[in-house]
């Protein structure tokens, strides 16, 4: 059962992290914690695998990127290692494994235009057991905040 501390932390922690050089300290200070405070509870719950990811979202159009989602058929035998290859690239996220025709799903991102996110889906489209990769550019973004009050 999570404490007063670790429950006012870890909402704050999801609705917003400033953007400050110690953006830890910046969130305890506003909760009334230290920055150590803070920084034990997040480790804490990393480790327990109640937090996967600390991180910023961007809006990357406005940054002058281009993606899309992807779903890629890949042969079983070889999912493993073409996920290991097509997440290597940076600009990759969200790469995970799912039932269905499409087993493979992630999103990819460029610098650029699109045709910059078509020649990189070109790219993994020539993996061996790759056998179809599809793309699903965004036609209209819509900005869902979760929350998920401790």
């Amino acid at each position: 059962m999570a404490t007063r501390v670790e429950k006012k932390v870890l909402d704050a922690a999801q609705a917003d992290i400033p953007a400050v050089s110690r953006p830890f300290a910046a969130l305890g200070a506003g909760l009334g914690v230290s920055e150590a405070e803070v920084l034990k509870v997040l480790k804490a719950y990393k480790k327990k695998g109640v937090i996967r990811r600390i991180g910023g979202s961007f809006e990357t159009r406005k940054l002058g990127f281009s993606s899309t989602l992807a779903g890629a058929r890949v042969a079983p035998a070889r999912l493993a290692a073409v996920a290991e290859e097509i997440s290597k690239f940076p600009g990759v996220t969200h790469c995970y494994e799912r039932a269905g025709e499409m087993n493979l799903w992630f999103t990819v991102g460029v610098r650029g235009s699109m045709a910059g996110v078509d020649r990189k889906l070109a790219s993994f489209r020539k993996l061996p057991g790759v056998e179809k990769c599809f793309s699903f550019p965004v036609k209209k973004m819509f900005k869902i905040k979760t929350l998920f009050p401790v």
